[in-house]
């Protein structure tokens, strides 16, 4: 977590009493500055004028337009001032280790050379140790789950299907957690989008569907409370139900509708209120629904 949030006095206006309350209940440490260039360690400066960027802060920039990030260099960008919160409760000890892992593993596809190799093995064991130690996890699990690819490092893409009869949607009971969660899961490298849907809803849900239309393609990182270390693409597609018939399998415990107002506990890493009201908009309107991408 960052050790603090400085906001541009300038925009001590745009702050709403909901927004400061919100900071505060979570416990987030923040404060109002007219000069942006404190020299402190590990703090996040909020802004959104271009103008005003800090030369010793880590900048939060506000996208007014859509191409603002053209002009901004070495910025983490948000939408809106209160996903800074999201920012603020990020680790910067996970962010280096997983750009020294990134840097790494680009190096290891196309370097020739035996000495750039080696080095680069070695950052990457330092990304690995580095998690390791911080998060009391075994070096080998770190290295399986955090540093096991090959080639250039790009996102993972996931498919989750929103199958929704009656005003109510299909979850699925995860193995994992015993909590639910829209049928879904990575996407296989031999089929394409369409039968990677129908295949995680048969296989997870004993569903039979018909994908109709692409409701987001959405940045992990942006929308849940944890931080996928390589990135995932959630793609969340609207499917006809035609039928189901839950089928005993090895990722999931069970298959039921439920309506917004009646959720069980939702496996959030998985799936989100939010995520499951996106789908029931598209749902009520699919010919005039614009797909949503980050």
């Amino acid at each position: 977590m960052y050790k603090k949030v400085y906001i541009d006095i300038n925009m001590k206006n745009k702050v709403t009493d909901e927004i400061l309350k919100v900071f505060t209940d979570e416990g987030m440490q923040f404060e109002f500055i007219s000069d942006c260039n404190i020299l402190e360690r590990n703090s996040l400066y909020l802004t959104d004028d271009k103008t005003r960027l800090s030369d010793t802060l880590i900048n939060v920039y506000i996208l007014g337009k859509e191409y603002d990030f053209l002009d901004i260099k070495n910025a983490i960008f948000v939408k809106r001032i209160e996903d800074v919160f999201r920012i603020y409760r990020d680790d910067v000890w996970k962010k280096w280790a997983q750009e020294l892992q990134f840097l790494a593993q680009c190096s290891l596809a196309y370097s020739k050379d035996k000495f750039d190799r080696e080095r680069s093995e070695r950052i990457r064991e330092i990304a690995c140790e580095m998690l390791a130690y911080k998060y009391d996890i075994p070096i080998d699990k770190i290295k399986i789950d955090f540093a096991g690819e090959l080639g250039y490092q790009t996102p993972k893409v996931e498919t989750r299907a929103a199958i929704i009869k009656d005003n109510k949607i299909l979850l699925v009971k995860e193995q994992l957690d015993g909590k639910w969660a829209l049928p879904g899961g990575y996407q296989d490298v031999s089929v394409s989008i369409r039968e990677n849907v129908i295949k995680e809803a048969s296989e997870e849900a004993g569903a039979i569907v018909e994908p109709l239309k692409i409701i987001a393609v959405l940045d992990y990182n942006k929308h849940h409370h944890v931080n996928f270390p390589f990135g995932m693409v959630k793609i969340f597609v609207l499917c006809e139900y035609i039928d189901h018939s839950f089928v005993d399998n090895t990722e999931t415990l069970g298959a039921d509708f439920y309506s917004l107002d009646n959720l069980p506990e939702l496996s959030t890493t998985r799936t989100t209120v939010k995520q499951l009201k996106m789908c029931f908009d598209c749902y009520e309107n699919p010919e005039k629904w614009d797909t949503i991408f980050d």
